[in-house]
């Protein structure tokens, strides 16, 4: 058995950013629960399997508090290394495994935390370390956030992964390196679907999936699915296995999972209402939505929060928007399909938040503004929260000029970075204690503004000259642009979009 014990590490995993990771949606997700969290303030904080540290790094950077995190693959703690000294915070970084990390005498008592997807491509012996580290260093009233694949959802895919790990084992994959591994498995597994697979054609869902295979990013395929180990597990297994930690169920991380009426038919909702054991009532619910990806909050010594602590704790948290109110779309979706949102309550809210140069706002300061008077306390707290969960809005913060300072020294390596690839999609906000969502060519834009750029045509040759010294150009619906003067249009409008929508929201955020 080699140092990675089963976890596949031929290819890099992604770069993605995970809001739920952040200890302010952490909060939220408790008192939306009705639960109390006793922590401390600031936090101490744990990531075990931080990926290539994107999101440790960000919250490091973006909110006060103490920092530890490993995963030990040592070219995701090199890459979380750098993102640690660009940004100057002191996180404690490292590529141990948890077993080793487990047992480090400085390691503290933590009031977070958190495991993003690994739970389910570790070994046993890895989950084990896991509850030991919960168990033994977090704190009474701390949380814990824990992601895993689950069933019922993954349960027609589970063929397709066996088809795509024994190609590795068997058809040649191991002689064609990783990237070869995995086009040669999404190959042969194709074969069999056009070879006229009746287990294909008997299970509508499984075809549907393989087809997303086909289209799915290599480097989380070959995580996802090469791994010696792919643990699935009902909700009900996972509580059992957390009891042993002390650990009780608070909620789901992402908050519009929490709203039944958006996943659930009438009759979902009135059989769902008549089961009390929450375990029980929570296994059904992911029967009843075919759940894949559970995305839980837990905690140690919950207790419930009374009615009047949990209005006092909504009344006290000021909320911002993090996407340009002419960008929120009237609807979103959920398991029941398109949902829309109500004119007449989100309407006058997206306005009130957008106003003052989008200035964050409490409860109390919505209910006072004549637009809103009509609404009442209930139905703008769960607007906030839809906001919230659909990724609109989110809780904020009074930045200090530490975060301030750690968010500007990151945010401008990430941008310098953008000359060099595109990997990288996300800035730190230290009003919002976490990632804003930039695309590449908006990075790209900041950087022509730090070199004195000005006008929208100005940064769009910016790019353009970028682009074309490295022998990229401008991809349209599909198809590569060529020419100059195209690219320079395009671009143009772009530029003139962010100066005018983007750009607004962004200062406000903090992020530029």
């Amino acid at each position: 058995m080699t140092w990675s014990h089963g976890y596949f590490t031929d290819l890099s995993y992604t770069h993605g950013y995970y809001r739920e990771l952040n200890p302010l949606m952490l909060r939220m997700a408790s008192v939306c629960a009705g639960v109390e969290a006793n922590l401390r303030n600031p936090p101490a904080y744990l990531e075990l399997g931080f990926g290539q540290g994107v999101s440790i790094n960000i919250h490091a950077a973006a909110t006060e508090g103490s920092y530890w995190g490993t995963d030990f693959d040592p070219a995701h703690a090199v890459h979380a290394r750098e993102l640690a000294t660009a940004s100057g915070h002191d996180a404690r970084l490292f590529d141990q495994s948890f077993q080793e990390i487990a047992v480090r005498p400085d390691l503290p008592d933590f009031d977070f935390i958190v495991l993003h997807g690994v739970w389910s491509w570790v070994s046993e012996s890895n989950r084990e370390a896991i509850i030991g580290i919960v168990r033994r260093k977090l704190r009474p009233g701390g949380l814990v956030y824990i992601s895993y694949n689950c069933l019922p959802g993954w349960a027609p895919a589970i063929p397709i992964r066996n088809l795509l790990t024994l190609y590795g084992e068997y058809g040649g994959g191991q002689m064609a390196g990783a990237c070869g591994a995995i086009d040669g498995a999404v190959q042969f597994s194709s074969g069999i679907v056009k070879a006229g697979s009746i287990y294909f054609r008997e299970n509508p869902w499984a075809a549907h999936h393989f087809e997303r295979v086909l289209t799915q990013n290599r480097n989380y395929l070959a995580h996802e699915y090469l791994n010696d180990d792919w643990h699935l597990l009902h909700f009900s297994d996972m509580m059992r296995t957390l009891e042993e930690a002390k650990l009780s169920y608070v909620g789901p991380a992402r908050l519009l999972d929490g709203i039944d009426s958006m996943h659930l038919t009438p009759e979902g909702q009135k059989f769902l209402s008549g089961i009390a054991n929450p375990i029980l009532r929570e296994t059904v619910r992911d029967y009843l939505v075919n759940q894949r990806f559970r995305c839980d909050v837990f905690a140690k010594g919950a207790r419930p929060l009374s009615g009047p602590r949990q209005r006092e704790a909504w009344h006290a948290q000021p909320f911002v928007l993090t996407t340009c109110h002419e960008d929120i779309p009237k609807t979103i979706t959920t398991t029941l399909g398109e949902i829309e949102l109500p004119e007449r309550i989100y309407d006058p809210i997206i306005d009130a938040l957008s106003r003052s140069n989008y200035e964050p706002k409490r409860i109390e300061e919505l209910v006072a503004l004549p637009q809103l008077r009509t609404l009442n306390v209930n139905e703008i707290v769960e607007a906030l929260i839809v906001l919230t969960g659909a990724g609109f809005v989110s809780p904020a913060q009074t930045p200090t000029k530490q975060n301030s300072a750690r968010c500007n020294k990151l945010n401008r390596h990430i941008r310098r970075r953008a000359l060099g690839g595109t990997e990288l999609t996300h800035l730190a906000s230290p009003l919002t204690g976490g990632g804003i969502f930039v695309p590449h060519v908006y990075q790209m834009f900041m950087l022509a503004l730090e070199q004195g750029k000005g006008t929208a045509q100005d940064l769009a040759c910016f790019v353009w000259e970028f682009l074309d010294g490295v022998g990229e150009r401008l991809i349209k619906d599909g198809q590569r642009v060529e020419a100059k003067e195209e690219n320079i249009k395009e671009f143009t409008a772009m530029a003139n979009t962010f100066l005018n929508r983007k750009r607004p929201l962004l200062q406000a955020l903090a992020v530029m």
